[in-house]
């Protein structure tokens, strides 16, 4: 159904200074990106000729389609630990998120630029060296749904950035729309068409506010807005359809600015 890898970095020995740590990780992993795919100095991305086979291209400067990662985080953590999920064809990209990653140590974080270490790379759990991905080709993990029809409760770990009828929610989810999304998100990713189908449920709850955050982008040269809508929704009699794209919006995320870290949801049978 979706075929996808997970990096993981793991015991990284720095305390962040802010309690949301997308927007740093995802600036110094795109600058080594750039620098581990790159073969000229002074690259304009708009004009090059090779934009089409650059792995910094098509994780930073493709704007118009779904993106094909995802960063996985959590708000108020402890260290700067953090996943990168690549999706279906990014995974072709291994090797250069594998340098850019390991790279990142020396480039450093935030704005002063703190360099750091990290204890254990891994790739979809199980813990490697980094220089062993340059020439390997690791099987992708596929994602399969064992969620049935049922009740389930649903947890927003970091804000969702979501709009409904063109308004960004600040409030309440319409829960059919916030299905409808997490199938769209698929047939992007993927390529592959879903069927139509209707979201059917018998009751619906939810306890959820807006969590407001503001971050400095240096390579937009803007305050970028990461607020969101954060807490729990809790459904009852969900259709099977349904239940399997919550599950698989576990994976993939919901939302905009997934790249960022947000958007990560949990999904438990109650």
């Amino acid at each position: 159904m979706l075929k996808y890898l997970e990096l993981g970095v793991c015991g990284i020995d720095l305390k962040p200074s802010h309690p949301f740590i997308g927007s740093a990780i995802r600036g110094v992993f795109g600058y080594a990106l750039k620098k581990a795919s790159c073969p000229f100095v002074s690259a304009n991305c708009e004009k090059c000729d090779i934009s089409g086979k650059c792995a910094y291209n098509e994780f930073f400067e493709n704007v118009s389609d779904t993106p094909n990662f995802r960063l996985d985080i959590n708000l108020n953590q402890k260290s700067f630990d953090f996943k990168i999920l690549l999706f279906e064809h990014a995974a072709r990209y291994l090797p250069h998120v594998a340098i850019a990653i390991a790279n990142m140590q020396e480039i450093g974080l935030e704005v002063s630029r703190r360099k750091f270490k990290f204890s254990n790379f891994t790739l979809n759990g199980e813990i490697v060296e980094p220089k062993s991905l340059l020439s390997n080709e690791p099987e992708p993990l596929n994602f399969t749904s064992d969620f049935a029809a049922g009740d389930y409760e649903i947890s927003l770990l970091t804000p969702l950035r979501i709009k409904q009828k063109n308004i960004l929610v600040r409030r309440e989810i319409d829960l059919k729309s916030f299905i409808r999304q997490i199938a769209m998100r698929f047939e992007n990713i993927t390529g592959e068409a879903i069927d139509k189908f209707e979201v059917k449920f018998c009751r619906f709850e939810q306890d959820l506010h807006f969590c407001d955050i503001n971050r400095y982008s240096n390579r937009q040269h803007t305050k970028m807005q990461f607020g969101g809508v954060i807490g729990w929704m809790r459904v009852f009699g969900l259709d099977e359809r349904s239940a399997k794209l919550l599950q698989l919006a576990q994976i993939t995320g919901v939302g905009k600015s997934t790249v960022f870290g947000l958007g990560k949801i949990k999904a438990e049978r109650i």
